[in-house]
């Protein structure tokens, strides 16, 4: 997609358009009930708008790409993190999803390497196999014309492929901590991010010890797989042997073992969960436009059929590519971003007060017809076809936006690729229940149902 000159966004008032709500808190009890209606429903309201207030703190949420760039670009001593003081600040510890300031642009910096475009066909290589288990197991569905809980399936192969991409090996006893800890804590963030009153994280509550309690094991698990990986080193450097390698950029010196894990959790985050919910809706979306499935299909039988996929193959996919962006404008799974004001800091001509919340909402940016030709139509060609009118690269931000852009987007993409071909070339799928999916955001856009899928050989 390519950015044109855009049109000056409308100027916002002194006093910004509000939701209606309770006095004071204005509509956040709303927001915390059903937060995508009533982000759609504030998105219309104006190109800033006060959502309301808990406690000393206004939210906002922000909804003209050109003020949605000035957020996501301001520079850090006025606008920063809200990630670090909560729940996801003990989740992840001191890594590049949490960090602030010089910090956070040291680590990016040493991160770098570690997700270049090189490193990507090791990675793909590492992750083919289990997808080839994956085949394994539907061939059987297939043959008997049965179905298969597709968000499930996918769930665990991309649980597989991230493990076998970070650590070069199979870990199913590491994988099963992973996602018990991880889904109970981005679940207890939700919880609490539009909680009237809550206790601090150290306060025994039941919730706060079960919690803190799985970060705990969760972290001595992680801890013991980096210690056997440096003492036993795998044979296909994954991941992990990446992000051991990364170095200060001025003294030279590696990571320690508290700075390795931090990365290594966000790193599993971002690479399974994040990646789950994108494929989930992909084939969600597939299975109820056939005509789009055949197009993408036709593009994979245009590789090389006496061979299984190559990484080179990934850069034919370009139909592919598009059917996979288009799905994440849909539903990204990154549905809500948020800033914090650090100092009083003006927005298209509106005065904010420090500690000022900002919210931009790509699920409702994504669908909004003012940037978008027909924005609640599947349609994969959009990214190709210029007269769409799709002018505004900060109207599209399934991997965020500015300095802080999602740094693993190239290896979310090789995973999103790789099932999609891999699966489309051996199996035809449909969709059980055409019914619509309710949405269920949590940290990521879900399903709330599952994805069930009838099966057939191609």
């Amino acid at each position: 997609m390519t950015e044109a000159a855009a049109p000056s966004a409308p100027a916002a008032p002194g006093r910004p358009a509000a939701m209606p709500g309770l006095p004071y808190f204005g509509g956040i009890v709303r927001m915390k009930k059903d937060p995508i209606a009533y982000l759609g429903e504030a998105s219309r309201k104006g190109p800033v708008v006060l959502l309301g207030r808990l406690g000393r703190r206004a939210f906002y949420q922000v909804n003209d790409p050109d003020l949605v760039r000035s957020v996501m670009t301001a520079p850090r001593a006025d606008v920063g993190m809200t990630r670090t003081s909560d729940v996801l600040g003990i989740l992840f510890g001191e890594s590049v999803f949490t960090m602030q300031d010089e910090p956070w642009r040291k680590r990016r910096d040493e991160l770098q390497p570690a997700f270049r475009t090189s490193n990507l066909p090791e990675l793909f290589g590492s992750a083919a196999g289990e997808i080839e288990r994956t085949v394994d197991r539907f061939q059987a569905v297939a043959d008997a014309r049965g179905s298969v809980d597709c968000s499930a399936a996918l769930l665990d192969l991309l649980q597989r492929m991230i493990v076998r991409m970070m650590f070069g090996v199979a870990v199913p006893e590491t994988a099963e901590h992973l996602t018990r800890a991880f889904d109970y804590g981005l679940e207890y963030r939700q919880r609490r991010r539009w909680s009237l009153a809550g206790l601090p994280l150290w306060f025994p509550t039941p919730a706060n010890r079960r919690f803190n309690d799985g970060v705990a094991r969760l972290n001595a698990s992680i801890v013991e797989i980096i210690e056997d990986h440096r003492a036993h080193p795998p044979e296909r450097a994954g991941l992990l042997t990446m992000l051991m390698e990364c170095r200060d950029e001025k003294t030279g010196a590696g990571w320690s073992d508290d700075e390795l894990l931090a990365e290594v959790k966000t790193t599993f985050v971002a690479g399974w969960l994040t990646t789950t919910t994108a494929a989930t809706w992909l084939f969600d979306l597939l299975g109820r436009h056939p005509g789009i499935t055949d197009r993408v299909v036709a593009e994979l039988d245009a590789l090389p059929a006496d061979r299984p996929l190559g990484y080179d193959d990934l850069h034919r996919l370009e139909y592919t590519e598009d059917t996979i962006l288009e799905a994440m404008r849909l539903f990204p799974p990154g549905w809500l971003l948020s800033r914090r004001v650090r100092r009083p800091y003006t927005l298209g001509g509106l005065r904010l007060d420090d500690n000022a919340v900002l919210l931009v909402s790509p699920y409702a940016l994504h669908r909004d017809p003012a940037h978008w030709r027909e924005p609640q139509r599947f349609d994969p060609d959009r990214f190709r076809d210029s007269t769409h009118g799709e002018a505004h690269k900060a109207a599209f931000l399934p991997f965020g936006y500015g300095p802080r852009v999602c740094i693993g987007r190239g290896v979310a993409m090789m995973e999103l690729k790789m099932i999609v071909a891999t699966l489309l070339r051996r199996f035809r799928f449909t969709l059980a229940d055409p019914a619509p999916a309710t949405l269920q955001p949590v940290s990521f856009l879900r399903r709330a149902e599952p994805l069930v899928l009838d099966i057939a050989p191609r």
